[in-house]
């Protein structure tokens, strides 16, 4: 009878202490730090680019690099950047919060290009652009 009593007693302190076991919760750090590594601003625009609006003297082949304040969602940019007069081909992609693009050939010379981006080009959070956002420059 006391072998019963000892185990019936062994079987409630095993059982309370499976309750007393805290329930896995966020990590503050990660709330607070994770989206500030990659989200800088609460609205998508473009932050910087190269060469910068209104640029002349420009490469006949530049790398082009557009900033943006938040991560770009890659798949958006893929029919959602044009430019105009007609363009070679621009080849590139984006990495987080960078659009790199380089001509596949050389540009004429003495043009001013723009580059167009369309309103539908996304972030990781979700966020477009809202309008098409255009920026100029002018080759050699």
């Amino acid at each position: 009878m006391v072998m019963w009593k000892k185990i019936r007693i062994l079987f409630v302190f095993v059982l309370l202490t499976f309750q007393c076991v805290p329930k896995p919760s966020p990590s503050l750090l990660g709330i607070l730090v994770l989206p500030l590594i990659t989200q800088t601003s609460e609205t998508f625009t473009i932050e910087s680019t190269s060469p910068t609006n209104g640029a002349t003297g420009v490469a006949l082949t530049p790398t082009i690099t557009i900033v943006m304040t938040q991560a770009i969602e890659p798949t958006s940019i893929n029919t959602n950047i044009t430019c105009s007069p007609s363009c070679p081909s621009l080849t590139g992609g984006s990495s987080n919060r960078t659009i790199t693009l380089t001509p596949t050939s050389a540009l004429t010379s003495g043009v001013t290009y723009t580059i167009t981006l369309g309103q539908n080009i996304q972030s990781t959070f979700g966020l477009t652009l809202g309008t098409n956002t255009s920026f100029s420059f002018t080759t050699l």
